[in-house]
């Protein structure tokens, strides 16, 4: 299955964005019904609204555009050196080694300056650069290992993953759940360079990887933001506490770990509304469903991580949401996120 959905990619390649990501109120939404336009990673210059059917280009939503595609993209590279390491396949090998060298240079070409939640290249928000560069060095990570990169790629990825480094910990933000994401790009760059300080702050402290499990998950396991983030710091979480396992730093094997990321999991199940969608709270979208592909991933991975240690009810819960169809709409391409789907 993961060989047939790298078809597309391995057939054509992946447009790379060479601008960086726009946050604004007009890009990426239809101007007549104020539609959010469909994200198509093969159409980088007609963005259509679903509503009304119409396409729409300009420097605006090309570079909202931008801000999905260099997050797929960076995936696309993990997806193919995955391929890679299962099969063999050199084209794999192949394009994903093209996808990580067309950041070579332009990482560093694209302006540190314009953003809206801390430092960037690519994006608008430090977050959302630590969620690139988590796929990033994944894909480089594997190849690495796997022998397909030289030295001049080694070197360069070093570059990039130092530059990041170096961005991503200048904006701690704190107990956020943009931190989480943080904390877990943090702990794969000192995993790529066997940085064993940088490993120890980022999984360690209290802005790090266990203190947000400890401290941004409450007594009850929930995010202390609400619903609308805590699948999302969950889903940063989950992602570092497998760097972390890459490192040496097997954090599940203490009990009171693993018991509280089993609080973690199941929070949203107390609160879940009766068709199975979260509260709309604060700043969260209205009718969202927890049988959504992406989230039905944490609990997917959390039971596989947990093992044994999983709580009783969430292979119940997992049951559950496979009987509730999921909104097709919000979905994209994405091998992460398979579960859930037909």
């Amino acid at each position: 299955r993961l060989v047939t959905r790298a078809q597309p990619v391995l057939v054509r390649t992946p447009v790379v964005p060479r601008v960086k990501a726009l946050l604004s109120r007009d890009g990426g939404v239809c101007p007549d019904d104020l539609s959010q336009l469909v994200f198509d990673p093969w159409s980088p210059d007609a963005h259509r609204c679903p509503s009304c059917g119409r396409s729409f280009s300009g420097e605006r939503h090309g570079r909202h555009w931008a801000r999905a595609q260099h997050l797929w993209v960076a995936e696309r590279a993990a997806h193919l050196a995955t391929v890679h390491a299962l099969t063999h396949d050199p084209a794999a090998a192949e394009r994903a080694r093209d996808l990580l060298t067309a950041y070579y240079d332009l990482y560093f070409e694209l302006p540190n300056s314009d953003n809206v939640l801390g430092p960037s290249h690519l994006f608008f928000s430090t977050y959302l650069e630590s969620m690139w560069l988590l796929d990033y060095l994944a894909a480089a990570f594997i190849l690495r290992e796997m022998n397909v990169l030289d030295d001049n790629d080694i070197g360069r990825i070093d570059a990039i993953a130092d530059e990041a480094a170096t961005i991503i910990a200048e904006f701690n933000e704190g107990l956020s759940n943009r931190q989480t994401w943080n904390a877990a790009a943090l702990t794969a760059i000192a995993t790529w360079f066997g940085d064993e300080d940088l490993a120890v702050t980022a999984i360690e402290s209290r802005t790090g990887l266990v203190g947000h499990l400890a401290d941004g998950f409450g007594s009850d396991g929930m995010w202390w933001e609400g619903e609308n983030y805590h699948l999302f710091a969950l889903r940063g979480l989950l992602i570092g506490l497998q760097w972390a396992g890459t490192a040496g730093a097997e954090l599940l094997d203490a009990t009171e770990v693993a018991a509280h990321l089993g609080q973690a999991l199941m929070a949203p199940a107390d609160t879940s509304l009766p068709d199975f969608t979260f509260p709309a709270r604060k700043d969260a979208r209205y009718g969202i469903s927890l049988a959504h592909p992406a989230y039905v991933e944490c609990w997917e991975s959390g039971y596989a991580a947990l093992g044994s240690r999983a709580p009783a009810e969430l292979a119940p819960w997992l049951r559950a949401l496979y009987q509730v169809p999921a909104r097709t709409e919000l979905t994209y391409d994405a091998y992460l996120h398979e579960a859930a789907e037909p």
